[in-house]
């Protein structure tokens, strides 16, 4: 696994002496463009309608609760949220989940979730900003067992603007909120950030809190975010690796590592592929996920020196 935009990872991280760290806790995190009904039928997308032309969800959301289920996300966002299926999709989820709607207010079908589980999250606060038609939301979160805390912002976003990137990256900073031991943005960008010699562009400017890094995907997952049918010439938007989660451990109070857990990848690999219950993908994008542990950032004792 390779970690990028700034920061090392991926094995034991050890001080001097050659003891391993223990991690605070280990958070997983999903992010999925569920395909909003409205715009399928619009469209004409393949994996959101039936041969009768209306839309498919009651086939398509089944498929894709088994995929979150199984994974067992202790953070989840959801881009494409049909607002008529808000209630089934936190039904959907049970108990287990706490659900926060963020409804774009110029794009009148759709919005934005966020889902924390409930074991693992306490004293979730919530802020929105309206951004010229676009729904940003943000949750803030305490992790029960080790006490840090979590932000979790989402956005589905037009791709390659970036006066949205920085309104996002300042909403992520909220001042009024408080600093977070770690900030993740996730969501549908639109963009891919990756370069011909498969370096990624971050997509946030380093500051005082820290740099943003992700996870590229490793070799056995696919390579794009979306099926063969979008990646064709034709395509002009929504190519290539477009569905990102960026984490940030704030400098001064907690490192993260990255990697992929099991039931991330295994979620990873069957969202991009074809389901029984449609023929099709359970969504035109197929989900991006991830794990992070947390630690103390080391502040006296034994000289740091990064992973073996």
């Amino acid at each position: 696994s390779t970690l990028l935009g700034g920061g090392g990872g991926g094995g034991p991280v050890r001080c001097e002496e050659g003891a391993p760290r223990q991690a605070l806790a280990e958070v997983s995190v999903g992010s999925y463009n569920v395909l909003c009904s409205t715009y399928a039928v619009k469209w004409g997308e393949r994996e959101g309608v039936g041969p009768d032309g209306l839309t498919n969800w009651a086939l398509r959301w089944p498929v894709m609760q088994g995929y979150i289920g199984r994974a067992q996300w202790d953070l989840l966002c959801l881009q494409e949220v049909e607002h008529t299926d808000v209630g089934d999709i936190s039904a959907g989820l049970g108990e287990e989940y706490q659900t926060f709607y963020f409804k774009h207010p110029s794009r009148p079908p759709d919005g934005v979730m966020i889902a924390v589980r409930s074991d693992t999250w306490e004293n979730p606060k919530v802020l929105e900003l309206q951004h010229k038609g676009v729904a940003f939301g943000l949750v803030d979160v305490t992790h029960r067992r080790s006490g840090r805390k979590v932000r979790l912002v989402t956005a589905h976003c037009r791709g390659r603007n970036k006066e949205q990137l920085e309104a996002l990256a300042n909403f992520a900073d909220a001042s009024g909120q408080g600093e977070p031991d770690v900030t993740v943005i996730t969501g549908d960008f639109n963009e891919d950030f990756r370069s011909g010699d498969g370096q990624v562009r971050c997509a946030f400017p380093e500051g005082r809190a820290g740099h943003f890094k992700t996870l590229q995907r490793e070799d056995g997952l696919p390579e794009v975010s979306r099926p063969p049918h979008k990646q064709a010439p034709g395509q002009t938007s929504g190519k290539g690796l477009i569905d990102w989660i960026w984490v940030r451990g704030h400098t001064s109070r907690c490192e993260v590592e990255l990697f992929r857990d099991p039931a991330s990848r295994l979620a990873m690999l069957s969202s991009h592929s074809v389901c029984s219950a449609t023929g099709q993908w359970a969504s035109d994008h197929g989900c991006e996920a991830l794990s992070i542990r947390l630690f103390d950032t080391p502040k006296r004792g034994p000289r740091f020196l990064g992973k073996l």
